[in-house]
């Protein structure tokens, strides 16, 4: 079986899948009410944005794709800079208990951005890896579902157990193109959670349905990890372990409007390890 079908799955067979497979689909996790607040933000996240390209405002952080027939908003970096209310996910016991299992000890995010499929979208994401360099450590892919991702509206797409393989994207693309290797489609619910080890190579086609579909993702990483890679500052880490300790305070099920983040927390921008594309 490759996907958990409950939310209490136990942690040694959360990490031994996500192990073996690359990724693990977690039912159900985030509460259906949490699930509409977070449609809210990510609706008056959308109007506002949309309001300011309109008005031919520079913005940063967020990707506008246009085609013939309009423009959406396909992608929001530094997510909580625009929504602090995103970072009562991190608050979520059942989310990060998952993470920290499959980690093996306390964790920080890398990242925060919100991915929206448009049915204008005429493109999907090809083969990729996360993260290019393999990695000895599990860091990870969180994405949380805040739309049904059917295969026609662009589900995920898995190679089950490429995190462990040597093989590029390309070669391992020529496999499936030939038949000596399959892939898996991971079809989701409002409300569930997918976690993917940032070598397992993946995709997602278009979005072919006339609906929506909107995924937060985070990556985490050990503190450890952060600690030891000179990509991360001592102070980019101090202000992420301050958010942590900031959230263990908030109730994941009702998100407060007035929660906020320092001002200086995205000031300093980090680059992380590029991805692996198909380049064949």
């Amino acid at each position: 079986m490759l996907t958990n079908e409950t939310e209490n799955m136990p942690t040694k067979l959360l990490l031994d899948h996500i192990n073996q497979h690359g990724f693990v689909l977690i039912k159900q996790l985030i509460k259906p009410s949490v699930i509409i607040r977070l449609r809210h933000l990510c609706q008056c996240l959308i109007d506002d944005t949309e309001s300011q390209h309109a008005n031919r405002l520079q913005l940063e952080n967020i990707a506008i794709t246009q085609t013939h027939k309009g423009y959406f908003v396909s992608r929001v970096n530094n997510l909580f800079q625009f929504q602090p209310q995103f970072a009562y996910l991190l608050a979520h016991t059942g989310l990060m208990d998952s993470v920290e299992a499959i980690i093996g000890e306390s964790v920080l995010p890398s990242y925060e951005s919100l991915v929206i499929k448009h049915p204008l979208d005429r493109h999907g994401f090809d083969w990729h890896r996360d993260i290019g360099d393999r990695s000895q450590e599990p860091v990870l892919t969180v994405g949380i579902y805040l739309d049904e991702a059917k295969v026609d509206q662009g589900a995920l797409k898995v190679i089950p157990q490429s995190h462990t393989s040597q093989l590029t994207v390309s070669e391992l693309k020529a496999q499936l193109t030939k038949k000596k290797s399959k892939s898996v489609d991971v079809a989701a619910t409002a409300g569930d959670v997918i976690i993917h080890h940032v070598n397992t190579v993946h995709a997602s086609d278009r979005q072919a349905s006339s609906t929506i579909r909107r995924t937060i993702y985070f990556e985490f990483r050990a503190i450890s990890h952060f600690i030891n890679n000179p990509r991360f500052s001592s102070c980019w880490i101090e202000k992420r372990q301050a958010l942590m300790s900031q959230v263990k305070s908030l109730n994941p099920d009702k998100i407060q409007s007035d929660f906020q983040l320092p001002n200086d927390f995205y000031v300093e921008q980090i680059r992380i390890e590029p991805a692996e594309y198909c380049i064949a």
